[in-house]
């Protein structure tokens, strides 16, 4: 069976094969034993911590194959940003320049050094292992996360954002990148995104341009992928798009990659999941799949199942559910649709 669960200390040697698999698309995974340790650190201690409000946890939930005890995928949720380091973003602006004597008026956008997501929640760490990408484990993985902060609502604050990855050729080279950062850091993208996972953003802040950026300077390539997502980005696009996440003008300042944002309680999988409690183990006579979660804090997990649903609400789930969820009848658990 496939689920989804906070990660635990047992699953490091795990996490890092995920983690080389993953690099050099995701820094936020870095393949280093020491980084990953503490990952996992955090977020035991954030599950461990009595909240009442959003502060600086971070959690970890990873995709377990219980066949095998093979962790597939992994998905992050940091509470708020700006507590443990301050997060940037470039806005992109409109200006306009105009002078009477040539009759003349000229509009240009550009680029300037953000904070704008500093209070948010974000959803990250998105990685599902190349063999697991098949019947709705993505999706199991990625909204997962979802049902994880309307179950612990209190953890989290109004607002979430998620970082897209932005566009890079076969050999790793973000145009954007070699447009500005690289004239400021004398690192290659990867160096600097890397460096950034493992100490934290304060060298950006030390380093880069505090002035507006004008996008009309830039090469056109660099222009052409403000905003954009990698090819494998588009998918996780649209996934986000339609759990209601929007575009507003702030970009990656790494990569240009659009970094979009939404009210929690505006997620579409939050709006459209309901509670209901178990009735009975049995085999639902529907076969319709859905994303079933349950469990406290520390035994959070997910998966996807069919279920039963009565007149009065009550629920009807499979022995295989309830055993991988670590249920029993009279518990409650959230679903939605798959």
């Amino acid at each position: 069976m496939i689920i989804v669960r906070p990660i635990k200390e047992q699953d490091i040697d795990n996490l890092l094969r995920l983690a080389e698999a993953a690099y050099p698309g995701m820094t936020t995974l870095p393949p280093d034993r020491d980084a990953l340790t503490k990952k996992i650190a955090k977020s035991t201690a954030s599950l461990a911590k009595q909240v009442t409000e959003p502060g600086r946890e971070n959690y970890l939930l990873v995709m377990e194959d219980t066949a095998t005890g093979q962790l597939a995928g992994t998905a992050g949720i940091i509470a708020q940003l700006g507590e443990d380091d301050q997060f940037y973003s470039y806005k992109l602006n409109k200006v306009t320049h105009s002078s009477k004597a040539l009759d003349k008026k000229v509009s240009v956008e550009t680029l300037n050094l953000s904070n704008h997501f500093e209070g948010f929640a974000e959803v990250a760490t998105l990685f599902l292992d190349t063999p697991y990408r098949q019947r709705g484990n993505g999706k199991l993985l990625s909204r997962s996360r979802y049902l994880f902060m309307a179950e612990f609502r209190e953890r989290f604050p109004d607002q979430v954002m998620a970082d897209l990855r932005g566009y890079y050729d076969e050999q790793g080279r973000s145009p954007f990148w070699d447009a500005i950062g690289q004239h400021f850091f004398d690192m290659d993208f990867n160096a600097a995104d890397l460096f950034g996972a493992l100490n934290g953003n304060q060298f950006i802040a030390d380093l880069m341009p505090k002035q507006p950026i004008y996008v009309n300077l830039l090469s056109q390539t660099a222009r052409d992928v403000i905003g954009k997502p990698n090819d494998e980005g588009r998918a996780a696009l649209a996934m986000l798009e339609k759990e209601g996440f929007l575009w507003r003008g702030q970009i990656d300042i790494f990569d240009g990659a659009p970094s979009v944002d939404t009210f929690i309680d505006h997620i579409e999988t939050i709006r459209a999941s309901s509670v209901g409690k178990i009735a009975a183990e049995g085999t639902p006579t529907d076969d319709t799949q859905y994303l079933v979660c349950g469990g406290d804090i520390g035994s959070f997990a997910a998966c996807i199942s069919a279920l039963e649903i009565s007149d009065a609400g009550d629920l009807v789930l499979p022995q295989e559910t309830l055993i991988g969820l670590g249920l029993g009848v009279g518990d409650s658990v959230r679903y939605v649709s798959l």
